[in-house]
């Protein structure tokens, strides 16, 4: 199983590749200049391993939310390449990336995603871990801090941008994260390991349905847990 997969949802060009149980990835900070490497940087990474695109079974991309921008252009990317090829391509939140990549780095099972929005507004999925994979434990929303209504039991690490209201969410949440990492984006690995989790568990789509996922139109609290 020969897996392509992409993330620009961030300031990192993120391209990854999986392939005879092996794989080998490359990240570059590209800021506005998505649109310029990712080609260049698909192409290289795949030669660099004596593959080509002819090799593929599956692309995996980051779908956000994140940067409008950069969404779209990893969505139109993978419409040209997988329509073109006919293979299916596999959708994986942005948020989950982080969560995935924070347990890869720290073993911590227990992550609350969160990416800056505006103002006093983030992104945000909480996850816990099964079976190594980070598993969404409520909708991901995009929400003002101050309506945050959910109680946080146990060790919990935050990570991404909107952790910069670290104060604001931890008085959200009632509770004291046990670690914050606010400079880090999807890593090629973890947007791997959940593009391959996906495809096991039948969660692929055809390129024509990709989309990036905005979050804008779901604007709500979280729910609330009973004490």
């Amino acid at each position: 199983m020969n897996i392509l997969a992409i993330d620009t949802s961030s300031a990192a060009c993120v391209i990854g590749v999986e392939f005879g149980g092996r794989r080998d990835s490359n990240v570059r900070m590209s800021g506005r200049s998505h649109s310029r490497d990712i080609l260049p940087t698909i192409t290289a990474l795949l030669t660099k391993n004596n593959l080509s695109l002819r090799n593929l079974n599956y692309i995996v991309y980051g779908q956000g939310p994140g940067s409008f921008t950069g969404l779209r252009i990893a969505v139109g990317v993978v419409q040209g390449l997988a329509f073109g090829l006919n293979i299916p391509v596999v959708p994986v939140s942005s948020l989950a990336c982080l969560a995935q990549a924070q347990y890869r780095r720290s073993g911590q099972q227990q992550i609350v995603s969160a990416l800056h929005a505006r103002k006093e507004e983030v992104y945000l999925g909480i996850y816990k871990v099964q079976h190594h994979i980070a598993r969404i434990v409520t909708a991901e929303t995009v929400t003002d801090v101050r309506n945050i209504k959910q109680k946080l039991d146990g060790d919990w690490v935050g990570a991404g941008d909107g952790w910069i209201l670290r104060e604001q969410l931890e008085a959200a949440f009632d509770t004291h994260m046990t670690r914050v990492e606010t400079d880090v984006h999807p890593e090629p690995d973890a947007l791997l390991d959940l593009g391959i989790d996906g495809i096991k568990s039948g969660r692929t789509i055809r390129a024509v349905d990709a989309r990036p996922e905005y979050l804008r139109e779901e604007v709500a609290s979280l729910p609330g847990k009973k004490q």
